[in-house]
Order: C-alpha cells, then sequence, then structure tokens
C-alpha cells in the first residue's frame, strides 16, 4: 500500500491541520485562482509527504491518524479485527513499515546524537584532511600583522575584516594555530581560547573545522569542546583548550560560576560572524572577559565590506581599537577590496538577475503565481545550459509549496527544510554536487544561508526580503566564492527588483559590483 496511499485516506481536515494553516495558505495561493477554491488534493498530499513523510511514520500521534484512516476491509485483510488491534499491533514501527510495505524515502529519521561535550585532538601525521596546507597570500598578509600584534601585547581589541566569500574562517584557524604553537614562547603552560558564534550550527562547523585544522597542523594534543544547544558542561584539563560556544548559552549563563571561570581563564576571545551579532549581546560578551580577565584579548573576524561615511560601521567599528584589512602584495589597503579578489579569482565575477515576478500593489495571490512562474522559466534555462541553483524561498511554507510547483512542470529539485532528517540533507547535498546527477534545482528557506559550501554551484535565486545587511551578507556568501576558494570564475543572482534596491540601500557590495 505504501505511505502514499495512506496519506491519501486522511480526510482534508486532518491533512491541513498537520501542515499547519501558514503552508495551506501559500499552497492555496500558489495553485488557486481565488482563497476560496479548494485545492487539489494531489497537492495537498504532496506537500504533507514533502513536509511530514518520516515523521508520519516515526511520531505516534500521527502514526494514530494513519491508523485511525484504514479503510476497515484492509484491516481484515490484514487480520485485524478492529481498530484496537491495530493500535496496539502498529504501537511497533516496524510492524506498520513492513505491512503496508512503507516506501523507502520516508524510513530515514534523524540520527541519535552521540557527539560527546568535549574530544582530544592530537596531530596525525602523513595523514591528509580536507583543510588548506597554506593561506592564500592575503589572509598570510593579515594573519601575521595580527599574530605580530597580540603576540607582543596584550588588552588587544581586533576587528578583522575581509568581504563575504573570502575565507575569514581560514584566517581565524591559521591564526589559533599559530598561537597555539607559540604559547611555550611566552611561558604559558597552556593556552585557551574561545570561538563563539550566533548559532549552534556554525559552532559545530567551526569545531569540525579546527580538527581537520589541528590534525594537519598542530604540534600537541589540544582539548576542543562544545558549549552550545544541549552541551553544557565545561572541561578542567592541563591541556590547550579551545572551546566553541554561541552567544545564546553565554549570555545566558553570563553571571554562573562556569561561565565567569571560562571567560577568566580564556587567552583569547574570537567573535566570528562579529556582524551578524547585536549590539547588546557582543557588548555584554566583551566586557564580561575584559572585566574578569587582566590580560584580555579579543579578536572580531566580520564579512562586513569597507563602506565610507557608514554610521552602523562607524559605531560597530569603535567596540575595537585596532582595525586590520585587506592589503596588497605592498602592504598598502586595497580601496576596493571585492574587485581585487575578483580580479585574481578569489572571489566570483557576480552577475546580477532581476526576476520578472509582480510586485506592488497586487493580490498575494497573483504575487506568488508570478514569482513561482519566473523561477520556473529560470530554472529552464539553467537546466538547458547544464547549471544548478539554490533557491531561497520567503518562507517554509513557501520552500514546500514551490518545490511542488517545480516538480509539477517536470523540473526535479530537492527540498531541505526543518523536518529534513540529516541523512536526507547530506544526500541531498552531496547529489547537488555531483556533475553525474541530475539534481540541479535545491530549495530552502534559510537553512543554507550561513556555513553551507556547495563546490560548483553556479547561482542562487532570492525570493524572501532581505530585510538586514547581516541576512543579505550571509545570503551573497553563498554565491561569491572564486575558483581559488572551490567556486567559480563567474556566478549568478537573481533578485526581486526590491531585494535588488535593499541590496544597493544596504551598500553591501560595491557599486562596481552591484552594477
Amino acid at each position: 500500500m505504501g505511505l502514499i496511499d495512506l496519506v491519501k485516506n486522511l480526510d482534508s481536515y486532518t491533512k491541513t491541520e498537520i501542515i499547519g494553516s501558514e503552508t495551506t495558505k501559500i499552497l492555496r495561493l500558489s495553485f488557486s485562482n481565488s482563497d476560496f477554491e479548494v485545492l487539489e488534493d494531489n497537492i495537498i498530499n504532496d506537500a504533507l509527504l514533502l513536509q511530514k513523510g518520516p515523521e508520519l511514520i516515526r511520531n505516534k500521534t500521527l502514526r494514530l491518524k494513519l491508523i485511525d484512516s484504514i479503510k476497515k476491509d484492509k484491516l481484515s485483510q490484514l487480520g485485524l479485527s478492529d481498530f484496537s488491534v491495530a493500535y496496539t499491533k502498529y504501537n511497533e514501527v516496524e510492524r506498520l513499515i513492513k505491512d503496508f510495505e512503507i516506501e523507502d524515502e520516508y524510513l530515514v529519521s534523524n540520527t541519535i546524537d552521540n557527539r560527546p561535550s568535549f574530544e582530544e585532538i592530537a596531530p596525525i601525521h602523513n595523514e591528509f584532511y580536507s583543510a588548506p596546507s597554506f593561506p592564500h597570500d592575503y589572509q598570510k598578509r593579515m594573519k601575521d600583522a595580527i599574530f605580530l600584534q597580540l603576540f607582543n601585547s596584550s588588552n588587544s581589541k581586533i576587528l578583522a575584516s575581509l568581504p563575504t566569500g573570502a575565507g575569514k574562517t581560514v584566517l581565524g584557524m591559521e591564526l589559533i594555530v599559530d598561537l597555539i604553537r607559540s604559547g611555550i614562547l611566552k611561558s604559558r603552560t597552556k593556552e585557551n581560547i574561545l570561538w563563539i558564534v550566533s548559532s549552534k550550527e556554525l559552532a559545530e562547523q567551526s569545531f569540525q573545522t579546527f580538527v581537520k585544522y589541528w590534525r594537519l597542523k598542530g604540534d600537541q594534543s589540544v582539548m576542543c569542546q562544545r558549549y552550545f544547544g544541549k552541551f553544557d558542561d565545561l572541561l578542567s584539563t592541563d591541556k590547550p583548550v579551545i572551546t566553541f560556544a554561541t552567544f545564546d548559552i553565554l549570555v545566558s549563563r553570563i553571571n554562573s560560576n562556569d561561565a565567569q571561570n571560562l571567560l577568566r581563564q580564556i587567552n583569547y576571545l574570537f567573535i566570528d560572524e562579529a556582524h551578524q551579532a547585536d549590539a547588546f549581546t557582543y557588548e555584554k560578551v566583551m566586557f564580561a572577559y575584559q572585566q574578569l580577565s587582566p590580560s584580555y584579548n579579543i579578536i572580531g573576524l566580520t564579512a562586513t565590506p569597507f563602506r565610507s561615511n557608514d554610521s552602523e560601521m562607524d559605531n560597530f567599528k569603535n567596540k575595537f581599537n585596532l582595525f586590520y584589512q585587506l592589503t596588497d602584495a605592498d602592504n598598502n589597503i586595497v580601496e576596493s577590496p571585492i574587485e581585487y579578489l575578483i580580479e585574481r579569482n578569489f572571489l566570483s565575477r557576480v552577475k546580477f538577475n532581476i526576476l520578472s515576478n509582480s510586485e506592488g500593489c497586487i493580490s498575494e495571490a497573483e504575487f506568488y503565481r508570478t514569482m513561482n512562474a519566473a523561477v520556473a522559466d529560470e530554472c529552464r534555462l539553467l537546466l538547458e545550459k547544464k547549471q544548478n541553483t539554490i533557491i531561497f524561498a520567503r518562507s517554509k511554507s513557501h520552500a514546500v509549496a514551490l518545490s511542488i510547483y517545480l516538480k509539477k512542470l517536470n523540473l526535479n529539485n530537492g527540498l531541505i527544510i526543518g523536518e529534513t532528517p540529516d541523512i536526507t540533507r547530506k544526500k541531498l547535498l552531496s547529489d547537488f554536487g555531483n556533475k553525474e546527477n541530475d539534481l540541479n534545482v535545491l530549495i530552502n528557506h534559510l537553512i543554507l544561508s550561513t556555513g553551507i559550501d556547495v563546490p560548483g554551484m553556479n547561482s542562487i535565486m532570492i525570493l524572501g526580503d532581505i530585510d538586514s545587511p547581516s541576512l543579505g551578507l550571509q545570503i551573497l556568501g553563498r554565491a561569491m566564492r572564486g575558483l581559488k576558494n572551490g567556486g567559480n570564475k563567474e556566478n549568478t543572482i537573481y533578485l526581486t527588483k526590491q531585494n535588488y534596491t535593499r541590496l544597493s540601500d544596504y551598500k553591501l557590495l560595491e557599486s562596481t559590483v552591484l552594477n
């Protein structure tokens, strides 16, 4: 029978209740001619399977709804006298899977998180790990200058700025490797470092990136600890320690003994994606650290481009006493850093295309229908050229609706939303980056906006409103990796007219790039 057939048995009210009112609304706007037109069952079924497929099997409450919808003659065929017997039998998920021959694609589930709070990382010689063997010249110049400052003095508050996509995480990791290895020269028994970011996904990615770097370039064992999400224990050890934390857990516990001991002991505080944290948040962490540690050192890493006559950027820079930016081979500050890196193939040259959708004083239904149609037209052109795209939908509900819309036009695509199991997400990203696979369109809301680099990506489409400079920087960074940073010589960014205007107003990119 399969899950697809089980879902067909559910009544319309139950199905819309499970997918939620917002998704139901966006589906109606995308596929109906009016707010009162009844949606086709197959559209609601597709949405339910896309959004909740594996959960319908694993979640007991949802599983009972499926059992309630089974026809009585089907129960009899299965040798079940009534629904109470069925409830008891199918309390065991595997029996339901076997009896109804549930399709493999709905059997995946999120893996159990077995990550420990801390790991001891030792260098492994004669092994290759996917970390760069050396930084690019512009990264090395900035890294060496910051290292010299940190090595020779305390109480430094440094802001290091590189254009989005230029590799500030590489800069930070190279700097940390040098600082740990040089600790003995400063007569310290160990170095303690705190790396703090805005999300647990970025924290874990930074953790894994450091592991690769240290195994390749380290000279001793280092303890790496997680302090984000469910990880709230802090380690006591005589070894060097690097802690990867998020602002939310640190700020919420800023007055606790554990958090204060952590801040008191660290030699260097790294704030990654410094432009993403609101002023109150990073100021609170910086102030507490400076109060607790007499020899504090703070390094902020930001992708905020260099903007003149910008009070927001000036206020941000004023929190630091040293500002490092991109320099050329003669150590002169580069006036146009993005263009400088594009010319040298470190960043991709970006071509902007405006989507021909309706905006302004129109109905919501017309807005979504014209937007979806414009996306479909561009996807066809990309597929004809054997190119690919990542689409940032307006919301999770729009991502689901758009995925169904494109599939009905025979435009194959993958969908990644919050409910997408990790194993499915990894497979979609792997297939998308594989030229031998026919998955060339990947749809998400904001999940892929930060920290995900997809080799060989040709374009992105930004459909949701870019309502803040930090969000704009995150998403633009997905399309600005150049050849020497694992990307392309040229990428295309598709924007709505409103978003293009906002990018111009935010001054996120130099005018030469926007034009």
